[in-house]
């Protein structure tokens, strides 16, 4: 190796974006010198949170940089790295300030640092809260929320929801698509303000706009077909978790934290998945300490965009295992249903506030996308191949090359893009686009939603269904890309041009009511034609029918998280254009973000069992 210190000859490796060499050089002004491996390691911690990671392992150091191209020193193991670090001042203990933390052999980025410990205090105070036992007058409203519980002597995950939601400050429902989370969550409702005293302030919140209007849509819905004696007092409005918290433009905080906490008795936030550390961290401080939260969403998809892995985290495992004396509290209000007790030697914290719903109600049982959906969370190779061989309605494999061809477009991508340009009204073009969407695992490549988009646009043009050279046209599908509050529009709303009664071309965007409502295109924030998405930006949504479009070659960020949360956007239709070896190669390849957060909760667990105060 030349004789410059080691890291000013990795900084400037591809691995490495332009803002983990201004930290590492930031870092090593501060550093002094100390340790020649800081400012590459700083360069690194950066990078992880970049790829998700709240910390970076030392254990794992090599393994990270494996396979980039790299000459690396033996000394780069755990223990010495550990040595070396702490003689820097630019190194911090859990409880200084410090650029970056070390803590049980992980390196942190300060404020990731303190957004996990947040989350995890914040959560194990929570879970630790036992709330008083409900009066007699649950039951009744329990067994009319819940009819269908007494046909089956199989556990009701459902109506263990509600009750759990009787005895616990915070409860967490996770489940595929279909189990019917939403559904649950109306129920909850229904029974935590026909049981309350005076009228709860609650409120419905989702990561973004898309996916608050879903929780809209789907609580009205659910609403009507309850009693409506039971639904006086549910709200039906949701928002955005940056909007309920008080973003502000001028300021890093939000107008709600813990000095100024929001006035709430029930928080409900769905689509839990998509929380990053340092939302979640915000959320958390700025509740109160008698609101009760309630987390929905789906453990087995793709985390967070940002840093952490949440929801995945407090989930764990995701068994149903609760202690033996919650089941003791539980019991007159599940007819002895139980699951399994929670044995002595669990240190998960959070298993007594969780429950995962199993039963699929979109799937009939012979779906070949359910069965494709629990295949890749198995990784089982002879079940993907068996699918792959059979016959589904719904379900259609195609594995050749996604290309420019005439014939492939003509069967593949018109169906899914030509009902836009012919739909008569706006209204019947966001319908179509409601029914039909195509996903792509990249933005960019020759799979990816850019050459997609391009694609579909130059077929549109080639059919004679768009006319004159300009880039902006009647039936053109466009995605927002930044929260524009004062208009209502949010990151992730899809929309349609279409001209207006005058003739001038407008965006329109559905409202939760059915109703629409237009724009002109100057009012717009940051957009772009979305033909096609991606499959990060298409989570919370659903569709009629999918065409999901895989690479042709395999890529590292290509997962089973991502796969598995393409594949159940589609409600009733999925084609899936890949290769069969590399659908088996992805099912078996596991998003990995590294996290204290499990940890942390483990040693709050075990600080409970020492005091007796667990529940």
């Amino acid at each position: 190796m030349s004789s410059r210190p080691f890291y000013k000859q990795i900084l400037p490796h591809r691995l490495f974006r332009p803002i983990d060499v201004q930290a590492a050089a930031i870092i090593a002004r501060i550093d002094r010198e100390q340790c020649d491996r800081l400012p590459f390691l700083a360069a690194l911690t950066s990078w992880a949170a970049g790829q998700g990671h709240t910390c970076l392992p030392l254990t794992e150091v090599r393994n990270l940089l494996s396979g980039q191209d790299m000459e690396i020193p033996i000394d780069m193991d755990a223990d010495s790295l550990t040595a070396s670090l702490s003689a820097s001042p630019a190194i911090g203990r859990p409880g200084e300030i410090r650029p970056l933390i070390l803590d049980n052999n992980s390196l942190y980025l300060y404020r990731l640092f303190c957004a996990e410990k947040v989350v995890a205090g914040l959560l194990a105070q929570r879970a630790a809260t036992i709330s008083l036992p409900p009066g007699p007058e649950a039951l009744p409203i329990l067994n009319e929320l819940f009819l269908d519980s007494a046909k089956t002597g199989e556990i009701d995950w459902q109506r263990a929801s509600a009750v759990l939601a009787l005895f616990r400050r915070i409860v967490v429902i996770t489940g595929g698509a279909g189990t019917g989370k939403t559904y649950t969550a109306a129920r909850i409702l229904a029974l935590l303000t026909s049981l309350a005293r005076k009228p709860l302030r609650i409120a419905l919140a989702a990561p973004t706009g898309k996916a608050a209007l879903r929780l809209q849509e789907s609580i009205r819905l659910a609403k009507t077909k309850l009693p409506q004696s039971l639904t006086e007092f549910i709200p039906d409005q949701a928002q955005t978790i940056h909007r309920l918290l008080g973003f502000q433009y001028h300021d890093s905080d939000f107008l709600h934290n813990s000095a100024n906490p929001l006035h709430l008795d029930l928080l409900m936030l769905d689509e839990a998945s998509m929380i990053d550390i340092p939302l979640m961290a915000a959320t958390l401080s700025a509740l109160p300490d008698t609101c009760q939260l309630i987390l929905l969403g789906d453990k087995d998809q793709l985390a967070s965009v940002e840093a952490g892995n949440f929801f995945g985290d407090i989930c764990g495992s995701g068994v149903n295992c609760w202690s033996e004396r919650l089941q003791d509290e539980l019991r007159p209000f599940l007819d002895d249903k139980m699951p399994p007790v929670l044995t002595g030697k669990t240190t998960d914290l959070m298993a007594d506030s969780l429950v995962r719903l199993q039963i699929s109600h979109r799937f009939s049982e012979n779906s070949g996308i359910s069965a494709l959906a629990q295949a890749v969370l198995e990784g089982a190779a002879d079940t993907l191949h068996a699918i792959q061989q059979d016959i589904f309605t719904d379900l259609r494999l195609i594995y050749d090359k996604c290309g420019s061809s005439s014939a492939w477009l003509q069967e593949h991508l018109a169906p899914f893009i030509l009902p836009l340009l012919t739909a008569h009204s706006p209204a019947v073009a966001l319908q179509e686009l409601a029914d039909r969407r195509v996903l792509c695992a990249l933005r960019e490549g020759p799979e990816g939603v850019e050459r997609i988009n391009r694609l579909a646009e130059s077929l549109g043009r080639r059919l004679g269904y768009i006319s004159g050279g300009g880039q902006h046209y009647r039936g053109m599908p466009i995605l927002i890309l930044r929260n524009a509050y004062h208009i209502g529009l949010f990151n992730g709303d899809t929309g349609i041009l279409w001209p207006d009664e005058r003739g001038v071309l407008q965006a329109w965007f559905p409202l939760a009511d059915g109703e629409l409502k237009s724009f002109h295109l100057a009012q717009l924030p940051a957009w772009q034609p979305s033909y096609a998405l991606t499959v990060h930006k298409a989570q919370g949504s659903e569709f009629a029918n999918v065409l999901l479009i895989m690479p042709r070659e395999d890529l590292p960020i290509l997962s089973k998280e991502l796969l598995y949360t393409g594949i159940t956007r589609a409600r009733t239709g999925l084609t899936l254009c890949c290769r069969p070896d590399l659908l088996e190669l992805v099912s078996q390849r596991r998003l990995i973000r590294y996290s204290g957060l499990q940890a942390r909760l483990r040693q709050f667990c075990a600080t409970e069992k020492r005091s007796g105060h667990q529940t």
